[in-house]
């Protein structure tokens, strides 16, 4: 079976066989309970002998037979790997041994297409991704496409202990609702981690391809600075632009899978300027972290949507509520953000973040009789090289929005204290519903 068949009719392979009994006795599409649970939450119970990586990695790809390829056709997996349960049986022979690679031991994780893995698994134009030669990212490959070699954010993530799994579909290819945006790059990564099918996932962004797709599908997406984490072995698009980074159902998980992913890689000139700033996030994570924060106000990307207003204003309440300071500023535009824009504006006003609107809920592709998008905050971070947070801050329609914390170059410490802060203070993070999609498509 290839690729486009796996993707239109689901794996009829032996990888299926174990765990579908958990899966089963839960509500059949609803997020069920340690699928939807964190990394800490997965890790006590492995190091208690109450859950394993196999059985763990086995529901979870019950869960994709279900949700992603069948039932409400998430559409969010491309391909799965066929060693995934071989690894997660490896992973838990070195934890009988008390030999943890690290907070990822064991932990299944999804990877956007355009990702190199030395493994079995294919990778979008991964001809591209293993030697870095330009190409547009989603192409589809060849059927017997194959990269040499991981990339070093894959060889970090297995270094690790973490477990992949699969690929998650690109734009190209992920558009199930087509009557309504595909946001982002990768929106497979977003709606696999919101629908419970893996713990954590990486995806790329170029001008907002984490952070788009986490606001609406109500997750956490954190853009770094351009530099902290490596793209060799990532199908380029603008070598000025281009990363990767995690995308989570927590500020916490995604601050864990950050810790590994980073670092300094020869393949990339880009991370030798960051040497040193890579940090054990975990640390970052202090509900205290709005306290004494000043915070700039992006009021030049409000009063397109006045619903979406109304939700990021109250987001703007409970900031102050925790403690920030708030200052009204305005957001460079993306031409002039790199050399006079978000790091002069921080500097001149004291500030230690910028927030505002990540975007709007999804809205419809057609611009006449659509619906509106919000004005955008990823363009001006992009060109800026800046990290960029995003936490999910409500809902406008029943759909999922973020809120957007924008920093200085390798603030991303600071950053994810204040993310952290706000996001345990208002939980407004929600489980899919899976809803009909012909009664979205004709709202």
């Amino acid at each position: 079976m290839n690729r486009r068949q796996f993707v239109r009719a689901g794996s009829g392979a032996d990888v299926w066989t174990e765990g579908e009994r958990a899966v089963r006795a839960a509500p059949r599409f609803g997020t069920a309970g340690i699928l939807d649970a964190g990394v800490r939450e997965q890790q006590e119970l492995m190091q208690a002998g109450k859950l394993t990586s196999h059985s763990l990695t086995s529901q979870y790809l019950a869960r994709i037979k279900t949700i992603a390829n069948a039932g409400p056709c998430v559409n969010a997996i491309v391909e799965i790997n066929p060693e995934a349960l071989k690894i997660a049986l490896e992973m838990d022979r070195e934890r009988g041994l008390k030999r943890l690679r690290g907070p990822l031991h064991g932990i299944p994780v999804l990877l956007k297409d355009n990702i190199a893995t030395g493994d079995r698994m294919r990778t979008s134009s991964s001809t591209n991704a293993s030697t870095g030669a330009s190409a547009n990212a989603g192409t589809p490959a060849p059927a017997d496409a194959r990269a040499a070699r991981d990339a070093f954010v894959v060889a970090q993530l297995r270094a690790a202990g973490a477990v992949i799994i699969g690929k998650t579909n690109p734009r190209a290819w992920a558009n199930m609702l087509p009557l309504h945006a595909v946001v982002g790059a990768s929106p497979g990564s977003g709606a696999a981690i919101a629908a419970g099918l893996a713990t954590l996932a990486v995806g790329t962004e170029t001008d907002g391809s984490i952070v788009s797709p986490a606001s609406i599908c109500g997750m956490v997406g954190i853009k770094p600075t351009l530099g902290l984490v490596s793209r060799s072995g990532i199908t380029p698009i603008d070598p000025s632009l281009d990363t990767a980074g995690p995308m989570a159902r927590s500020v916490a998980d995604a601050a864990l899978m950050l810790a590994a992913m980073a670092g300094t890689d020869a393949n990339d000139p880009a991370t030798t300027t960051a040497s040193d700033k890579a940090a054990d996030y975990r640390a970052a994570l202090d509900k205290a972290g709005l306290r004494g924060a000043r915070i700039g106000v992006a009021r030049n990307l409000f009063g397109n949507h006045a619903e979406l207003d109304v939700v990021i204003e109250k987001a703007l309440v409970d900031l102050k509520a925790q403690g920030a300071v708030l200052v009204d500023s305005e957001l460079p535009n993306a031409g002039d953000a790199r050399e006079a824009g978000i790091a002069q504006l921080m500097r001149e006003h004291s500030l230690d973040a910028l927030v505002a609107p990540t975007g709007g809920p999804v809205w419809r592709t057609d611009s006449i009789n659509g619906g509106q998008a919000g004005a955008g905050f990823p363009s001006p971070v992009a060109v800026a090289g800046c990290p960029h947070i995003t936490v999910p801050a409500g809902q406008v329609y029943g759909q999922p929005v973020g809120l957007s914390f924008v920093g200085a170059a390798f603030s991303e410490a600071k950053l994810i204290g204040m993310a952290y802060a706000f996001e345990q203070a208002t939980l407004h993070r929600r489980a899919p519903r899976f809803p009909a999609s012909l009664a979205l498509a004709v709202r």
